[in-house]
């Protein structure tokens, strides 16, 4: 039981950390939009898209590593981190495919602007390490010495 209550933590303390990259990526990217004098709505639309699938693609990646993780069968273990990359990548391409089709003057109506959903599949490494270097610092805080 005390597994799954550090895989839970594990998970969410990984997803709060993607979360709060899109809660600063999404206004970032319209700003950005704005300052070039070429923000329109389908700018926010596509942020808050590309956002969406990039949170739905890593919490299947961190609950399919927190499984695997708890699994006592290095093979099966194995396995499951291989079919779970497989089924991620394959939404990603058909997601993030459709995202940037409703971009092109082909899709019926555009309510994208293809940049910003590509932009937001970076977004998630960059807030991993930042993350990362916080956590670091943190660590070496709490382990420096008094002095005393």
């Amino acid at each position: 039981m005390a597994e799954n209550d550090e895989s839970k933590k594990a998970v969410t303390e990984f997803m709060r950390c993607i979360l709060l990259g899109f809660a600063a990526y999404i206004p970032a990217i319209c700003l950005i939009f704005a300052a070039l004098g070429r923000f329109k709505l389908s700018v926010l639309f596509a942020a808050l898209y590309g956002s969406a699938v990039m949170t739905v693609y890593y919490l299947l990646f961190a609950s399919a590593t927190a499984k695997a993780a708890a699994d006592s069968d290095p093979e099966a273990a194995k396995k499951r981190i291989q079919a779970s990359y497989s089924l991620r990548m394959f939404l990603l391409v058909i997601l993030i495919g459709a995202g940037v089709f409703f971009s092109t003057d082909y899709a019926p109506a555009v309510i994208f602007s293809w940049p910003p959903i590509v932009a937001a599949m970076i977004v998630p490494r960059i807030s991993i390490a930042v993350w990362q270097i916080i956590s670091k610092a943190k660590e070496g805080r709490e382990n420096k010495p008094d002095g005393n």
